[in-house]
């Protein structure tokens, strides 16, 4: 009775060998072409330095007489540019945010300037999730974009690219009114505060408390 013949030795090392630098050159190759098709990206202004397709906000929560919610900073000053198609005279970029949970009628979208430098026009990130005519609306989480960048207003290249946006949370802390008093006129008689200065008023001045939250 024959018995069944194993192949080892040399050259069942060296197939094993080949096939594995195969995968590894195909992984390899994978890896180059997904960097070399993140042609376009944000460089988002963060501090002394830039953050690359990263918008980050920090959020308060606050208790007490002035309870809240509270964003820093307002905005990111962002600003765009493609390596395929860098600035360019006569050319604007648009810019449109198609993430789910954006209203559509329209979408948020920034038009701006590229036709000089190495960049856009500058920007502002605010979270939101509808159009504004001074901000650009994004989204906690991943926010999807696509671009059209026009030259005498004709398309010359268009693309898509995403951006994070990340929320840090700070905490919970009480914040309380700040008051101040503050003079009011009622009638044309000469009038003076509670410290006795005097005050112009065509109507009788008191002093009254107004409050606001910080």
């Amino acid at each position: 009775m024959k018995q069944p013949i194993f192949f080892t030795g040399r050259p069942q090392i060296k197939f094993l060998a080949i096939l594995l630098g195969a995968i590894f050159l195909t992984l390899a190759a994978f890896t180059v072409s997904a960097q070399q098709t993140n042609e376009a990206q944000f460089r988002v202004k963060n501090e002394n330095s830039f953050n690359i397709n990263l918008i980050q906000f920090k959020r308060t929560e606050y208790v007490g007489a002035c309870a809240g919610t509270a964003i820093s900073p307002d905005s990111q000053s962002a600003r765009f540019v493609s390596s395929k198609t860098p600035p360019g005279p006569n050319r604007r970029v648009v810019i449109k945010n198609v993430t789910e949970g954006m209203e559509t009628n329209p979408y948020p979208y920034t038009d701006r300037g590229y036709n000089k430098g190495e960049f856009s026009e500058d920007f502002g990130f605010k979270l939101g999730n509808s159009h504004k005519t001074r901000t650009f609306s994004v989204l906690e989480g991943e926010n999807k974009f696509l671009y059209e960048i026009k030259e005498n207003n004709q398309i010359i290249d268009q693309g898509a690219l995403t951006a994070e946006v990340s929320i840090q949370n700070l905490g919970v802390f009480p914040r309380q009114q700040i008051c101040e008093d503050k003079v009011e006129c009622r009638d044309t008689s000469d009038c003076r505060d509670r410290k006795g200065r005097k005050r112009s008023c065509r109507r009788q001045c008191f002093p009254v408390q107004k409050c606001s939250c910080p």
